[in-house]
């Protein structure tokens, strides 16, 4: 395949007008003419990676089940998302674990979204900074749990969210550090305490400004002690509902490894009703998904509508959005050496986007043709 006339995003976060060729589902420095798609007037950019949402299309990560992540990946794929890696929720350990082992027994068929591993949220968080979490899985974290999860999932697990202030977290972070990726998360922490979370090794934000507490100039908390570190992943939900656009920017602007998040939850692509995430009654209106208490329980929105948002409504620069949802993504994850970038060798996901709406004309999704 032969991708012409197109303006190419380049590992280095700018464009360059040049053809792309594609042989054997990964970038090539040749390949046949047999297959020419034209990409004039458009943008050509990675596949997006969305390391942390739930579900989409009535189906959740947490339902344990092959069909649903058949649904979720597919429906993802047809977005632009081409790789993921799902995010659990703070449930019965048995509920993880089943979901766990779905994973790791799961094969995405040609049409759906690469699954690139597991991102665990909960149960090790703070029951003062529960978002949309169920207080009565909350557990303290525990180095044989997790090296339970870390067998059900055959070592899928990415992400594990943490909150760093309570008992044991620390010593948990500073043991897994080298084989799994700490972030951040539904924290009651003071800057203090955040600092020695990152300080043990933790190397990620979850949904920077949800689930923490705020800036204060004598009390600044987890975002500025984020923000101390500059190998640091700042997450962000970028709907429009979660965050106001004056937020999102100061947070492009202050920290270098942004990385742009769904949330997503099995409401998303669906209309307006009721529905469920982490085993509790969520209402949606729009863009808005609440708990019964009326506190927001995750989006209802893919990561390319994010990102749409984030460009067109909060004035983040292009380049920095792309960014955001390909290269930073998949260093926060790992996968960085087969995703993220359009590479010589690398996996060959394309997204074909038009300049002036931004909408998604085409996907190539491990270099053929998804619509």
């Amino acid at each position: 395949m032969i991708i012409k006339n197109g303006s190419v995003f380049t590992p280095e976060g700018n464009f360059s007008e040049r053809d792309i060729y594609i042989d054997n589902a990964r970038f090539s420095e040749s390949a046949d003419d047999s297959q020419m798609v034209d990409a004039s007037e458009c943008y050509v950019l990675p596949g997006f990676i969305d390391i942390h949402f739930h579900g989409c299309m009535n189906a959740d990560f947490m339902d344990g089940e092959e069909s649903s992540l058949k649904t979720i990946c597919r429906y993802e794929a047809q977005h632009g998302i081409t790789s993921v890696t799902p995010a659990s929720m703070t449930m019965s350990e048995d509920s993880i674990s089943k979901a766990l082992k779905c994973a790791a027994s799961f094969n995405s068929e040609e049409d759906m979204a690469s699954l690139e591993g597991v991102y665990l949220e909960g149960p090790f968080i703070s029951s003062k900074k529960l978002g949309a979490q169920n207080s009565l899985y909350v557990r303290e974290p525990d180095e044989s749990l997790l090296e339970q999860f870390i067998r059900d999932s055959s070592g899928l697990i990415k992400t594990v969210a943490i909150a760093p202030e309570v008992n044991n977290a620390l010593n948990l972070i500073s043991r897994f550090k080298d084989r799994v990726n700490f972030s951040v998360a539904h924290t009651n922490a003071d800057y203090d305490e955040a600092y020695k979370g990152f300080e043990a090794g933790a190397r990620e934000l979850t949904h920077c400004f949800n689930a923490m507490n705020s800036i204060h100039h004598r009390a600044p908390g987890p975002i500025c002690a984020a923000a101390d570190f500059s190998d640091v992943f700042s997450e962000i939900i970028c709907d429009g509902v979660h965050i106001h656009k004056g937020a999102v920017r100061l947070a492009f602007r202050v920290f270098e490894n942004m990385v742009m998040i769904s949330d997503s939850m099995e409401a998303t692509g669906l209309e307006n009703g009721v529905y469920a995430l982490g085993g509790q009654k969520v209402e949606v209106k729009g863009k808005l998904a609440t708990l019964e208490n009326g506190v927001i329980a995750g989006s209802v929105t893919n990561l390319y509508e994010c990102f749409r948002t984030a460009v067109k409504e909060m004035d983040i620069p292009l380049e920095k959005a792309v960014l955001a949802c390909t290269r930073n993504p998949a260093k926060a994850v790992r996968i960085f050496d087969k995703a993220g970038s359009i590479e010589t060798g690398k996996r060959a996901d394309v997204l074909i986007v038009d300049k002036k709406s931004l909408e998604l004309k085409h996907v190539v999704l491990r270099g053929k043709l998804l619509f």
